[in-house]
């Protein structure tokens, strides 16, 4: 549940450096608001910045914003044929040293393969939250009487980069770890 500026967040404490992250989920709904699934490195600024993002907005019901963010920010809008706000869809990346690619429902959306993608080289952390930010001509403008406003996480998926020898992800690069189905604390 969110208060007025604020938000929820679940952060992982171990970091990860590559692999397919994943997340089935529903965001909250109203302008304003912010529902993400994305990795962080949280060392910054001792380390340089390295986020990978799918942030899906509440005030569009059928857009789904995936970013790389070093010093730079690399975004891709991509627009879906149903109302995320409604029901659990499925979003994820897969991170290597030469790509990031996103996927929503399994089906690989976009990638980026750019000179960026190597300077994402540092260990991250899985972040999931519900914010509003203040950047008005992003979210929309924040109205606290919506509140409350809930994002729902079913669960998280993480797969290690294994070139050449994983059973998952494209090509087989990646080998299951864990999920977490948030049954227990």
């Amino acid at each position: 549940m969110m208060g007025a500026e604020r938000g929820a967040e679940l952060r992982m404490l171990d970091s990860l450096l590559y692999g397919k992250f994943e997340a089935r989920y529903k965001p909250a709904q109203g302008e304003g608001l912010v529902s993400s699934f994305f990795v962080y490195n949280d060392d910054y600024p001792n380390t340089p910045w390295v986020e990978i993002d799918v942030e899906l907005l509440g005030r569009f019901k059928q857009v789904v914003d995936m970013n790389a963010m070093t010093p730079g920010s690399h975004l891709r809008t991509h627009y879906v044929p149903f109302n995320t706000h409604l029901d659990f869809f499925e979003y994820g990346f897969e991170w290597t040293p030469d790509y990031v690619a996103w996927f929503i429902n399994g089906e690989e959306v976009y990638r980026q393969t750019a000179d960026h993608v190597a300077d994402l080289n540092h260990p991250v952390k899985i972040m999931m939250n519900i914010w509003n930010p203040v950047f008005d001509d992003w979210v929309g403008f924040w109205d606290e009487r919506v509140l409350p406003r809930f994002a729902y996480y079913d669960w998280v998926r993480y797969a290690s980069y294994t070139p050449g020898s994983g059973g998952t992800g494209t090509n087989n690069d990646f080998t299951h770890q864990w999920q977490d189905d948030f049954s227990e604390f």
